[in-house]
């Protein structure tokens, strides 16, 4: 098996290699110019959830931005820091002016953890006539709720909801996302197996609908590289015994595995490559997912020479730069302060509060301009009459015209430490 030191070694060569082709770090945001009107109204309005499930008409716009914010609004991981992002957003907006002359109202709506909280958040939200909505948060909620969005002709932004199966999604060109979607993630799993000079690779993946389209996403990114596939390997969250499989692994010939699961499969699959030979691997891969708090002590319990040469890939969810931290802090908070900006920066460019208006110049303010960091300095942009190129937080904000997807993003690549904590290796940009 290799030392700890010759595996730290390995990483360590993968990113600096990486680092050679990254984009600087992320600036800190720039101070808002703000336009104060000295009007209490421009202080964003925030309506409690409301309770009827009466339908108003589709919103046609009436030259006020009314947002309504579909999150989990008391779940402290991701939750509360998106609703504190989309709210940054909303109130500096409103210091600045607001959208068309009006400060942008809002609604609050607690998504919560099921598919009929979600609903009934909607159906409430669509009640108060909102012409944009920010979420929902879970890509199992948004595949499941999405239509009751879209076929109202409201306009939706998900800051976190990634799954390869809302790619497709028929959302009439509604639907946006600022959280890059799974199969980016894919990419950056490929690009990562290129950069470690390996021939050959096995996939391992968890047999469910998320681990059966990661891997398929996972080979044609491959494709057309110097690498081989040897082995594709599917394993049940039902198998008791992964022994075998893991077995395969050591004796396929192949220097990296990729390995695509959930948090508590993707580590169980770890602790039976620990059973055997691994000199032959030089690295593991692994998906965001692994990257769970609740598997720390699973992963220090590994046999080292594994937990060393493991690798990870997940989104950006906050600068690891100490001195240029996103702002707003917390994980994916800067998604949700992005969802904002465009919508709001996306109304102005259309001159019209229409979702449908709105949605048609979503992809105009975040690509192909003069770039510009915060609302206040894009809209002194577009009232100059310039294109503008709007870069939120992280520094990289483009959506593609055919899906509403970010074309680019950055991703962390992590490993373990001794005690089972993810390490930040270091930040590096994928593109489609």
């Amino acid at each position: 098996m290799p030392t700890p030191g010759a595996a730290a070694l390995l990483l360590w060569q993968i990113v600096i290699t990486v680092r050679r082709h990254v984009a600087p770090a992320a600036a800190a945001l720039v101070l808002l110019l703000a336009a104060c009107s000295g009007d209490e109204e421009a202080v964003p309005e925030t309506t409690a959830r409301a309770t009827t499930t009466t339908i108003e008409p589709p919103p046609v716009g009436d030259g006020r931005l009314v947002v309504g914010i579909l999150l989990p609004t008391t779940e402290t991981l991701i939750g509360e820091p998106t609703v504190a992002g989309a709210e940054t957003a909303i109130e500096r907006i409103n210091d600045a002016g607001g959208v068309l002359g009006n400060p942008i109202r809002t609604v609050v709506a607690d998504e919560g953890s099921t598919s009929a909280s979600a609903s009934e958040a909607i159906q409430s939200l669509l009640s108060r006539g909102v012409d944009a909505i920010i979420g929902p948060a879970s890509s199992l909620i948004a595949l499941s709720t999405l239509d009751e969005i879209v076929s109202s002709g409201t306009i939706a932004c998900s800051p976190t909801a990634s799954a390869l199966a809302l790619d497709d999604y028929p959302d009439d060109d509604l639907f946006f996302r600022t959280i890059p979607s799974d199969s980016l993630q894919a990419k950056a799993i490929a690009d990562l197996a290129a950069q470690t000079g390996t021939q050959q690779v096995t996939i391992v993946y968890a047999d469910d609908a998320y681990g059966q389209s990661l891997a398929k996403s996972v080979e044609e990114a491959l494709e057309g590289r110097p690498i081989d596939v040897v082995d594709v390997i599917p394993f049940s969250a039902r198998d008791e015994e992964l022994g075998d499989l893991a077995l395969r692994v050591t004796q396929s010939g192949a220097a990296v595995t990729i390995v695509l699961a959930d948090s508590n499969d993707g580590t169980r699959f770890l602790e039976s490559l620990g059973q055997f030979d691994t000199s032959g691997l030089d690295a593991v891969i692994v998906n965001d997912a692994i990257r769970n708090p609740s598997a720390a002590q699973r992963i220090e319990a590994l046999e080292p020479d594994i937990r060393n040469m493991v690798i990870g890939v997940a989104p950006q969810a906050e600068s690891g730069v100490e001195d240029e931290p996103f702002d707003p802090p917390g994980a994916f908070a800067a998604n949700g302060f992005d969802c904002v900006n465009l919508i709001a920066l996306a109304t102005a460019k259309a001159e019209s509060d229409a979702p449908r208006d709105i949605a048609t110049q979503m992809t105009s303010v975040s690509t192909g301009g003069s770039e510009c960091r915060d609302f206040a300095a894009c809209i002194q942009g577009l009232e100059a009459g310039l294109q503008i190129d709007y870069n939120g937080p992280s520094g990289v904000t483009e959506l593609l015209a055919r899906s509403g997807d970010p074309a680019r993003a950055v991703f962390d690549l992590f490993g373990f430490d001794e005690t089972g904590r993810d390490q930040l290796l270091g930040p590096f940009t994928v593109s489609y």
